[in-house]
C-alpha cells in the first residue's frame, strides 16, 4: 500500500475551549499517515502544483477505485516523480495475468512456498497447505433448505456440472425440480438445450425454497429470442415442470391465508390491488430486471425476454433496474459530490438525490421486496434474470432472501449467502472492479473502462440500508458492512478475486493461496451486533414497501469518509 506520513502544522489543531466538544472534529494527532491500499489506486497522474510563493512543485494524483478517493503530494523533484510513478504503476497495475502480485498473493506466499510438495516421476508441485473454510456447501445448504420437505420437490443435481461442462460461470452443484432427476437421459437433454437457449449457457435452476411448500427463486440469464422470437422446447419445458413441482407441493402443504384487503393495501402502498394479485393461471411469476426498453433492444443482438404465450402458466414483470453503466455514473456522480471542496450545503439533500444513486438502490430494493411477496404472500415460485444474470440476478437474490430466510440474517447465514449468490453464480467481480489493472490510460494492464462498475458496493448499500432500518433483526452491523465495501477494492485478502468459482477453485487455488476476508470480519471488535438474539420476529422480514423505500439515505460513515467537509457527527 502506499504511506504517506505528514509531519507538518495543521491549522484548528485544538477545539476552541467554549465550544461544545460534540461539534467539533479533532484532527488526528501529528504526524499522521495517509494510506491507500495499492490494488484500490485507479490511475496515477503526474501534475504540478504552484504554492502561494508561486514557487512550481512536480507531485502525483493518485486516484482510488473505492469512493472517488484522491491522494495529492510534491515530490523534491522532476527524477523523484517519474521513479514514484513508475513504482505505482508497476506494482499497483500488474494486470490480469500476473495476478499473483497482488497483496492476497504475496502475504500467503512463505506459507504456501514452504507446502509444495514435489512430484519425483512428473516434478509436478502440488500445494498441500489446507485450504480456508468454504462458507457455501451446495449439499449442505441445499439440505438444509429441504430438510423438513416430505416428499420434497426439488433434488441437488451433484454431476451434472461437476466439471463446470455445462455453465462455466455457474457452481459445480446446482439443484432443480425432482420431476428431472439428472441421472436421467432426458433431464441431461433438456438441461443442455435449455443452457444452450441462454445467454452465457446460464440456464434456469434454484438458488432458494422456504422448505415447507413450493415457494422459491429461480435465476438464469435472458433467453436468445431474438427478432425472429426463436423458441426453446426444453427450456419451455424446464419451466413447466418448474411451476408443476411447485404447485403440487403447495397442494400437499397447509397454505397460509391471504392477508385482508386492508393489510395488503398497508403493507404494498395502494389502493388499487389489481397489480398485486394473480389470476388463477399463474403459477410462475416472472421478473425480468431490466427496463422493458432495454429488454427489447437485445432482442436485435439476438436476446430478449419470454414469450408468455410460449410459457404457459407465466407471468412476466419488468423491474427497471439500471445496467452497470448507470450504476458507474451515479457512483462517480455520488463519489464527485461527498469529495467536492464546493459543495452547496444548503442544496445537500436535493444534490445527493440528482446523482441518482439513493433512486437506483431504491429500485433494487423495491424489486427484492416484490420478489419476496409474490413468494410469501402468493407462496409462488419467482423466477429471476436480467442480461446475463450475474449483476442485478445476484443483487435482487440476495436482498429477497434477507428479507424472507432468517438464517441469512445471521453473520454466518449472511457469509453463506454471498458465496452462494454472488461467489458461486459468478458475479464477475474481477471484470467489475479492474483488480489489478488501471483506467484511463493504454497498455495490456488497464481494465476495460465500460465493464467496470460498482455492482458488488451498491448491493452493500442496499443491504446497509435493511440493517440500518431493522439493527436488531441482523447479526452483522453497518461497521461489518462497511469494512467489507473497503476490502472489495484492496485485495488484502482472495476472498472477492475472480470471476467465477471455476476460476477461483482450479486456475487460482484461492481458498489455498490467499487469506479469508470472512475471518477477518469475524475477527474484527464491533462488527458482531451484541444485542441481536436471533430476531425479534424470528422469521420473514417483509415490512411495509413505503416504510422501506421512504427511509432510504445516504450511507454518510462511507460514502463522506474521505470528504473534505464534516458530515457524520
Amino acid at each position: 500500500r502506499v504511506v504517506l506520513f505528514y509531519t507538518g502544522r495543521r491549522k484548528m489543531d485544538d477545539r476552541p475551549k467554549e465550544w461544545n466538544q460534540l461539534c467539533w472534529t479533532q484532527p488526528p494527532p501529528q504526524p499522521f499517515k495517509l494510506e491507500m491500499p495499492l490494488a484500490s489506486v485507479d490511475r496515477v497522474e503526474k501534475s504540478i502544483y504552484t504554492t502561494a510563493q508561486n514557487t512550481t512543485l512536480m507531485g502525483l494524483v493518485l486516484y482510488g477505485k473505492d469512493n472517488g478517493r484522491q491522494l495529492r503530494f510534491t515530490t523534491p523533484s522532476y527524477a523523484d516523480t517519474l521513479r514514484v510513478h513508475e513504482s505505482i504503476q508497476t506494482y499497483a497495475f500488474p494486470g490480469r495475468r500476473n495476478l499473483g502480485y497482488l497483496f492476497a498473493f504475496e502475504s500467503k506466499r512463505d506459507q504456501v512456498m514452504n507446502s509444495l510438495v514435489i512430484d519425483p516421476a512428473t516434478g509436478k508441485k502440488t500445494i498441500t497447505l489446507e485450504p480456508t473454510r468454504k462458507r457455501f456447501d451446495a449439499v449442505t445448504e441445499f439440505s438444509r433448505q429441504f430438510a423438513h420437505m416430505q416428499p420434497c420437490p426439488w433434488t441437488i443435481y451433484t454431476k451434472v456440472n461437476i466439471n463446470y461442462q455445462l455453465c462455466m460461470s455457474y457452481p459445480s452443484i446446482l439443484a432443480g425440480p425432482s420431476s428431472l432427476p439428472e441421472v436421467s437421459q432426458e433431464t441431461q437433454r433438456i438441461l443442455r438445450q435449455s443452457a444452450a437457449f441462454r445467454s452465457e449457457q446460464r440456464l434456469p435452476v434454484l438458488t432458494w425454497s422456504n422448505g415447507k411448500d413450493g415457494t422459491s427463486l429461480w435465476r438464469a440469464a435472458q433467453p436468445k429470442v431474438g427478432l425472429q422470437g426463436n423458441r426453446s422446447a426444453a427450456d419451455e419445458q424446464f419451466l413447466q415442470q418448474i411451476q408443476e413441482a411447485a404447485f403440487s407441493a403447495n397442494s400437499l402443504a397447509t397454505k397460509p391465508p391471504i392477508p385482508p384487503k386492508w393489510v395488503l393495501q398497508k403493507l404494498i402502498g395502494t389502493t388499487d390491488l389489481s397489480a398485486w394479485m394473480p389470476d388463477r393461471t399463474t403459477r410462475l411469476k416472472i421478473l425480468d430486471l431490466r427496463p422493458r426498453a432495454s429488454a427489447m433492444a437485445n432482442r436485435t443482438s439476438g436476446y430478449g425476454y419470454e414469450n408468455t404465450s410460449n410459457y404457459v402458466g407465466c407471468t412476466l414483470q419488468f423491474c427497471g433496474i439500471g445496467n452497470i453503466h448507470a450504476v458507474r455514473d451515479a457512483s462517480n456522480k455520488i463519489a464527485s459530490l461527498c469529495n467536492s471542496q464546493t459543495t452547496n450545503d444548503s442544496s445537500w439533500a436535493t444534490n445527493v438525490e440528482d446523482t441518482k444513486w439513493l433512486s437506483h438502490i431504491r429500485t433494487i430494493l423495491s424489486a427484492s421486496w416484490e420478489a419476496a411477496y409474490w413468494m410469501h404472500i402468493h407462496r409462488l415460485p419467482v423466477f429471476l434474470h436480467c442480461s446475463h444474470g450475474w449483476d442485478r440476478t445476484s443483487q435482487v437474490a440476495v436482498l429477497a432472501q434477507l428479507i424472507l430466510d432468517p438464517y441469512f440474517r445471521t453473520m454466518d447465514g449472511f457469509v453463506t449467502l454471498i458465496e452462494k449468490d454472488f461467489l458461486a453464480f459468478g458475479h464477475p467481480f474481477h471484470t467489475r472492479c479492474a483488480h489489478g489493472e488501471g483506467r484511463g490510460g493504454e497498455g495490456p494492464n488497464v481494465g476495460d473502462d465500460s465493464q467496470i462498475s460498482p455492482i458488488f458496493i451498491q448491493f452493500i448499500d442496499a443491504a446497509y440500508q435493511l440493517v440500518n432500518l431493522f439493527p436488531s433483526e441482523f447479526e452483522i452491523t453497518p461497521l461489518y458492512l462497511k469494512e467489507l465495501a473497503s476490502h472489495v477494492y484492496s485485495c488484502r485478502f482472495g476472498t472477492l478475486l475472480c470471476d467465477t468459482e471455476r476460476e477461483r477453485e482450479l486456475v487460482a487455488g484461492i481458498r489455498q493461496r490467499t487469506h479469508s476476508v470472512w475471518d477477518h470480519l469475524e475477527r474484527l471488535e464491533g462488527t458482531r451486533n451484541l444485542d441481536y438474539n436471533g430476531g425479534s420476529s424470528g422469521g420473514v422480514l417483509l415490512m411495509p414497501l413505503p416504510l422501506l423505500l421512504r427511509n432510504v439515505n445516504l450511507w454518510v460513515d462511507r460514502h463522506c469518509q474521505y470528504g473534505p467537509k464534516v458530515t457524520a457527527v
